[in-house]
């Protein structure tokens, strides 16, 4: 309000765009700060993906997880409170994501059969990105007994609910059999996609190990994937 006051004088005025300027410089700071703080909070999370997907949870730590990050066990301890912290933070995270991903294709796919096969391309789009969070998660989506186990109930029941919902659809619409169990549909697709996604990212692996290119050997595999997915949704089920 000050800086519009140009009857107040010149003092005044110089004054207000001192303040503005400093504030527009503070923002920058902390903005600044906020993304570099990200970036190493995503760093740490890239890294124990690497090391919890390799060595398993429980022969994982913070000590192996910090030395792949390439940063100090204060700056972990500064973003996550504990191992169990970090492992939450990948997988509601990254069950959060696909959720919300399942929730928007739901909302503007014209067909059930379209909203399905959007859904299980992107879920499995998900983990050839990331196999090693698909791995961490086939460990411990249905383990008990975790820090982690009530907020990743309380997200699969919600994957599981958008999903059984367009099964539901499609058995209105008539491109599904109304005689299957939708929630039992809803489970079992779950764990195909996963499942399957992880065996064929797993097939890429050995053909780069064979001396394929690394990037032509995963996008055929995706493909090949995708394609399959699609003949499923579209036959499996009529």
């Amino acid at each position: 309000m000050v800086a519009r006051r140009r009857g107040a004088g010149r003092g005044v005025l110089h004054a207000a765009l001192s303040v503005a300027r400093a504030g527009r410089w503070g923002m920058a700071q902390q903005k600044g700060r906020t993304s570099k703080a990200d970036a190493t909070r995503r760093q740490l999370l890239d890294a124990a993906i690497e090391v919890i997907s390799e060595r398993g949870y429980a022969d994982t730590t913070v000590e192996r997880i910090v030395e792949v990050a390439g940063v100090s066990k204060g700056v972990a301890y500064y973003h996550f409170s504990s191992k169990a912290d970090i492992a939450t933070c990948i997988l509601v995270e990254g069950i959060g994501e696909i959720v919300d991903d399942f929730v928007a294709i739901a909302g503007k796919a014209p067909s059930a059969v379209e909203a399905l096969t959007a859904m299980m391309d992107s879920f499995a789009a998900t983990i050839f990105r990331n196999a090693g969070f698909g791995r961490i998660l086939v460990s411990e989506l249905w383990r008990r007994g975790r820090e982690w186990s009530e907020p990743m109930r309380a997200l699969e029941e919600r994957l599981l609910a958008v999903l059984r919902g367009q099964i539901e659809r499609g058995q209105r619409e008539g491109s599904i059999r109304g005689d299957i169990d939708a929630a039992f549909e809803a489970v079992a697709v779950v764990g195909m996609v996963l499942t399957t996604t992880l065996h064929y990212i797993r097939e890429a692996e050995q053909r780069v190990e064979e001396g394929c290119d690394c990037a032509e050997a995963f996008a055929a595999a995706e493909r090949s994937l995708t394609a399959r997915i699609c003949d499923y949704v579209h036959h499996a089920n009529a």
